[in-house]
């Protein structure tokens, strides 16, 4: 069943790029941990935050907090939902600069520039499937390689901590069974795209010549939120 989801540090694409001037890495790269002392002060306050923040006054709502880190001034967003931290906007203050970075996060929310957007969301939808497609990549292999060693037994396996996996190989290793979580430990729903992959990265692994979607399952019965395949290989020789 779905736990509570551990909140993660996010940076919006603007803030990125118009702010940090870093550029954007492909999608295996996880954008709320890059190297950057102000991203690193985030990840610092992510578990508590807002506690021992004070807020921008000058944006009414939603509540946005500030973030400071030697010269840099930050604009935090706590998207409780989606237990995501974010840093919306960033400044380096120069000495003597009439100019107040706090201002002008008030002036890019004024302009609706400063909360994340459908674009920042897409963007960690990428990240976590990265995450998950790399866990299958590393784990599927042990995993059937364990299964088939333990044959009618079920084998339980979690990608990156988030999507759950039973694996099942019958006594004469023909059968391949496998069932994938539809949701994920942190809530979300596995997308069918996901799903279908995942089964892929299974199925080539086991080198199944066909499969088919299943109802049942061998060992008992499929949970609510599971889907399975059962995957028809040559009998070993």
């Amino acid at each position: 069943m779905p736990s509570s989801p551990e909140r993660r540090t996010r940076v919006t694409l603007r803030c990125l790029r118009e702010d940090l001037h870093l550029h954007l890495p492909p999608v295996e790269v996880d954008l709320g941990g890059l190297d950057h002392p102000l991203l690193d002060e985030a990840r610092r306050l992510a578990p508590t935050a807002p506690r021992g923040q004070k807020r921008i006054l000058s944006i009414e709502h939603p509540l946005i907090y500030r973030l400071r880190h030697g010269r840099w001034r930050g604009a935090t967003w706590l998207e409780i939902d989606a237990a995501r931290f974010w840093l919306c906007a960033s400044a380096q203050r120069e000495q003597g600069s009439g100019e107040d970075a706090y201002e002008v996060f008030a002036a890019l929310h004024r302009a609706g520039r400063l909360l994340p957007d459908e674009d920042d969301r897409l963007r960690d939808a990428l990240e976590r499937n990265a995450r998950i497609i790399d866990a299958a990549n590393d784990t599927i292999g042990s995993a059937l390689a364990e299964a088939s060693a333990h044959p009618d037994r079920d084998i339980a396996i979690s990608l990156a901590g988030l999507v759950d996996v039973r694996l099942h190989v019958t006594a004469s290793g023909e059968e391949v069974w496998v069932a994938i979580a539809t949701q994920a430990t942190d809530g979300r729903v596995v997308e069918e795209r996901l799903r279908d992959v995942l089964f892929g990265l299974v199925l080539t692994a086991a080198e199944a010549l066909l499969w088919e979607p299943r109802a049942d399952w061998p060992s008992g019965e499929l949970a609510w939120f599971e889907v399975a395949r059962l995957g028809l290989r040559e009998e070993p020789s």
